[in-house]
């Protein structure tokens, strides 16, 4: 007797369905899960820009070695526009090779010398070569990273679009320089030491309002990095 009337108050709790506390749990577990999807996106979004400057950073030993062993000046060309972005390190021709005198940014720039500057990097452009062992091993930069800007010693400004160029030479000296990276997220900059083989790399939250454009964040934070 005692063995049905326990089977009987099973099956009237079975016939009840859930009771609050467990509906309660079983959202609280649900929102849990939610809110781990979005954390782990954030994860593998930072992952990808360390990667990204991992791979720069490895790109710029290679560059300043190459410069060395061929005897000539070598430069790291960055594609800032394309999306992924794009990089390659090229070499150019044997003895000394001369570079422009670039002048440094101003808003009175008249379209005389704009052309003018364009024409010096276009002839100098002619004179470099890809080198190929190095598009043999480099990686390709993820979809969430962009490259949003470089400066460097010899071109004397903050450039945010078309090519950007950072020299080697035989020396073993380089530009100095610091490139932006970032993604929906965080803001990253690599620092390039003219005179030293190691660089260092900082990595920040974006800090969003709410109300301005990422891209106006990560614009203003670049500028102020710079100067």
């Amino acid at each position: 007797p005692t063995s049905a009337q326990k089977t009987s108050n099973i099956l009237k709790n079975n016939d009840q369905g859930f009771s609050l506390i467990e509906i309660l749990v079983a959202l609280v577990l649900a929102a849990l899960i939610f809110m781990v999807v979005p954390a782990s996106d954030n994860v593998q979004a930072h992952r990808d820009l360390q990667t990204a400057v991992d791979d720069l950073d490895r790109s710029i030993r290679f560059a300043s070695n190459e410069a060395v062993l061929r005897n000539t000046v070598v430069r790291l060309r960055i594609s800032i526009d394309k999306t992924p972005v794009e990089y390659s390190v090229e070499y150019g021709p044997a003895g000394n090779l001369p570079l422009p005198e670039f002048k440094a940014e101003t808003q009175s720039q008249s379209l005389a010398d704009a052309k003018a500057e364009q024409d010096k990097l276009a002839n100098l452009d002619k004179q470099f070569n890809k080198v190929e062992e190095f598009e043999d091993i480099k990686h390709a930069i993820s979809e969430n990273v962009e490259v949003v800007g470089m400066a460097t010693t010899t071109q004397k400004k903050l450039i945010k679009e078309g090519d950007a160029n950072l020299y080697f030479y035989p020396t073993g000296e380089k530009d100095g320089a610091i490139i932006f990276f970032s993604t929906v997220e965080e803001i990253a900059y690599l620092n390039i030491e003219p005179f030293m083989a190691e660089s260092n790399s900082v990595f920040e939250p974006l800090k969003t309002s709410g109300v301005a454009k990422v891209e106006d964040i990560i614009q203003t934070r670049m500028d102020e990095v710079y100067k």
